[in-house]
């Protein structure tokens, strides 16, 4: 399949209310432009209950509506990463012995 707007269209979403990208302006809009769309509805989906609708807004560097949730993924991520450092420094510096029993304690009887 070589139409990219059918690719993403066919693409199975998450959860039962969703938005598919299907375009981008790689322009600056200004302030209070009008913006004319030519719009075919080929695929009927209201046997399913369900509707269309256009909407224009802005996308950020992660792709999604919500920048703050990238920020959070970068931030898990560092935070994650650090631990990860600490962890294999401290491995590299003190290692443990392998299968050591001193640190297991069985039930006493």
């Amino acid at each position: 399949v070589m139409n990219e707007h059918f690719v993403v269209w066919m693409r199975v979403a998450a959860l039962p209310q969703f938005r598919k990208l299907y375009g981008y302006i790689e322009r600056t809009i200004p302030a209070g432009s009008t913006l004319t769309f030519a719009i075919e509805a080929n695929y009927a989906v209201e046997r399913m209950r369900g509707a269309k609708a256009l909407v224009v807004g802005n996308t950020y560097a992660f792709g999604t509506k919500n920048h703050w949730l990238g920020t959070l993924f970068i931030i898990a991520g560092g935070i994650a990463g650090l631990l990860g450092v600490l962890f294999a420094a401290k491995m590299v510096l003190s290692p443990r012995k392998f299968a050591d029993r001193s640190h297991l304690r069985f039930k006493e009887d």
